[in-house]
């Protein structure tokens, strides 16, 4: 009988000495050198069936080795092993680590695959081995079937199995029943593991083929480690093994298969197919909302305003999911396919169902074609409606002579020099200038602009939308549209402006709100030193065009934040949001003009009273009269205080009269109403009830009188 024994320590003279390991039955060990105070005579070798304690020595004399078969060990008990050195005076060196060995029957290594004889090798470490040659004492995982036509065939100490066909790329698991020794003892072993020598979850022909060696690197990058591409059978070098076009991560992330092409089939039956809910991002096991409908412009409709008002049926999903948004879209063709034709695209978590078309997206006398989506709060989508057509109204009705600016906000030409060229400005294809009352601007195409064709001033009043309004818009909104010399172009154009005006640039979009374009793109606004000039920069389809598309057209609306007007003119002054001129008394009496309760006052004046002709004239007359006032005011901390007790009132109604919609003003007014009606009620009862009150009261009068 062989045996089998692991390495081992011993100390001799503080001298190491190693075993070596051995599939024999023979222990093995390295020699110890002798020394001038120590020679080595020989070697004592040390067991039992404890660790640590030793009840059988034998001298195995001046000798490396020591067959164990001649030892009388009990089949299938462990015994431990030890070695020591002795020198010629008999003394005895240290025990080395104890080593464990047990007699017993088992396998030799690991069995061995040969794919091309299609043959499994099983070497056991005796000759004669009962139950080897039953094929059926052998199972596999997977299952593997035998060559019926060959036997199992012995070689020395190798059982040699042959079998149908061996898969290659397979780890397979060999389980051994039912075989013994000829003493009957089993295997102390009976499970292993084939082609997955490293013990990595992937096989070893597999790691040569593709040249992997780290189950948790990603040989592809494409978001699959090596032993999940192993294991999904995918190709570790390919993000797309079958080549359907959706990568192999996002098919077993939706449990698609992704060695098969299913692009075309509708995994969750929502009328959108794989390929396509991959390409647009979304999975395949959320139905998404069902396909909207379209009311309003009906399909075909004939004579539409240049802002219509699209309007889609009511969001509806089988799954209840809530709405998270729409996709809005308005082509000049109805298969949407081509970016060039597709003048508007908004994607919105705010305009579900209406959606109130920007100025300057549409032109008159022409054909276009909406549709949209909706999203759920899964980011499932819709199909796409049905593309509704419409024409819109055969002239623009601003602009009489169609030039691109509104006929009432036209500059003659020939009548301001905004460039400061010395020469009178003159509206061109790429140069166009419009005014707002007293107040001038103009626009000049600078850098891949192929021309200006829209402008024109806006109220911003007119947008509904308060969130994050800039206060200080005294120059209004510019809307304007410009066409780029290409697709996705950078653009440059500069504006000239009649008064100077300050750093900060805002814009407004149905995507992003109100937005600060000089603090969120600092280098696209450039300032002139006078003030009366702004370089701007705009990218198709990106920062500063409104109509989320990269079409070759610049849509946005935007303007300056203040007005830095010169101090002889009063009414210019007034509309300024810092510098020297503003509400005299307030400052004074707040200490600071960017103070907020100042600020209220302020838009009061710029959004309430300068839009008339009797608010304009009060204005005047207030900044004529008022700073002589405002300095006793300043320089008194008693009557600073008294001041803004005073002017309370009117910083509410002012307050009201900007901020809140006519609705809330009445509930304000109604409210306001109603505390003093209860407030006078109380103090009326309370004078009845009152004893002594009363008999002051009397008490007063008769003083009085």
């Amino acid at each position: 009988m062989t045996k089998k024994l692991t390495g081992f320590l011993i100390f001799v003279c503080f001298i190491f000495l190693f075993a070596s390991p051995s599939f024999s039955a023979t222990l093995r060990w390295g020699a110890v050198a002798s020394t001038a105070e120590c020679t080595i005579a020989g070697y004592k070798i040390h067991y039992g069936t404890e660790s640590g304690v030793y009840t059988s020595t034998i001298d195995a004399g001046d000798t490396l080795s020591y067959n164990l078969d001649l030892l009388a060990l009990v089949p299938a008990q462990t015994y431990y092993f030890a070695v020591s050195a002795y020198s010629t005076t008999n003394f005895d060196g240290e025990l080395s680590s104890p080593v464990p060995y047990r007699d017993a029957p088992e396998v030799v290594g690991s069995p061995v695959i040969d794919y091309t004889s299609d043959t499994i090798d099983i070497t056991f470490n005796e000759s004669t081995m009962q139950g080897a040659f039953t094929k059926g004492n052998y199972t596999f995982s997977p299952s593997l079937l035998y060559d019926d036509t060959r036997g199992i065939l012995l070689t020395d100490k190798t059982y040699r199995l042959y079998m149908d066909d061996i898969p290659e790329h397979a780890i397979i698991n060999i389980t051994l029943s039912n075989i013994t020794d000829n003493n009957g003892n089993d295997l102390i072993d009976n499970t292993f593991t084939i082609n997955d020598d490293d013990n990595d979850g992937m096989a070893d022909d597999w790691e040569a083929d593709y040249g992997i060696s780290s189950a948790f690197s990603d040989a592809d990058s494409d978001g699959i480690d090596n032993q999940m591409e192993y294991t999904s059978g995918t190709n570790p070098l390919s993000s797309d093994s079958d080549n359907d076009g959706m990568d192999d991560a996002w098919e077993i992330q939706n449990s698609l298969n992704p060695l098969v092409d299913d692009t075309d089939e509708d995994s969750d039956g929502d009328g959108i197919t794989n390929l396509e809910e991959y390409l647009e991002g979304t999975g395949v096991s959320n139905k998404g909302p069902e396909k909207p409908g379209l009311i309003l412009p009906t399909d075909g409709s004939v004579d539409a305003s240049l802002t219509p008002s699209l309007q889609a049926d009511a969001y509806v999903d089988t799954e209840n999911d809530a709405h998270l948004k729409t996709q809005w879209q308005i082509s000049t063709e109805s298969t949407f396919t081509v970016t060039q034709n597709i003048v508007f695209e908004l994607e919105s978590h705010d305009i579900l169902t209406t959606l109130d078309v920007p100025e300057y997206i549409l032109d008159p006398g022409k054909t276009y074609y909406w549709r949209l989506r909706f999203f759920d709060i899964q980011d499932g989508r819709s199909q796409w409606s049905d593309a509704f057509s419409f024409d819109t109204l055969a002239a623009n009705p601003e602009d009489g002579d169609n030039d691109g600016m509104p006929d009432i906000q036209q500059v003659p030409n020939g009548t301001i020099d905004l460039n400061d060229d010395k020469i009178y400005d003159v509206a061109s294809d790429t140069y166009k200038m419009v005014e707002n009352g007293n107040l001038q601007f103009a626009m000049e195409a600078s850098s891949n602009v192929q021309s200006i064709e829209c402008l024109k001033f806006i109220d911003p009043n007119n947008i509904t939308d308060n969130i994050g309004k800039p206060s200080n818009l005294p120059f209004g909104l510019l809307e304007f549209r410009i066409a780029v010399n290409s697709i996705g172009d950078s653009a440059m154009v500069r504006l000239y402006f009649s008064e100077p005006v300050g750093p900060n640039w805002y814009k407004y979009d149905l995507q992003n709100g109100w937005t600060d374009y000089s603090g969120d793109y600092p280098a696209n606004v450039q300032l002139s030193s006078d003030g009366k000039s702004i370089l701007l920069r705009l990218v198709d389809g990106g920062a500063g065009d409104s109509d989320g598309v990269a079409n070759g057209v610049i849509v946005d609306p935007s303007g300056p934040g203040a007005v830095i007007a010169a101090a002889s003119n009063p009414v210019a002054s007034a509309a300024s949001s810092g510098g020297g001129s503003g509400c005299f008394i307030a400052t004074a009496a707040f200490g600071s003009q960017l103070e907020k309760h100042v600020q209220i006052l302020r838009n009061f004046r710029d959004f309430y009273l300068l839009k008339s002709k009797a608010g304009t004239a009060f204005v005047r007359t207030y900044y004529k009269y008022s700073p002589p006032i405002a300095d006793v005011i300043a320089k008194n901390t008693a009557l600073r205080a008294v001041v803004r007790v005073g002017l309370m009132p009117l910083i509410a109604y002012g307050y009201a009269a900007v901020y809140l919609t006519p609705i809330q003003q009445c509930a304000v007014a109604a409210l306001i109403i109603g505390l003093m009606s209860w407030t006078a009620i109380r103090i009326r009862r309370y004078l009845r009830t009152s004893n002594i009150l009363h008999f002051n009261v009397k008490k007063w009068v008769l003083i009085s009188k």
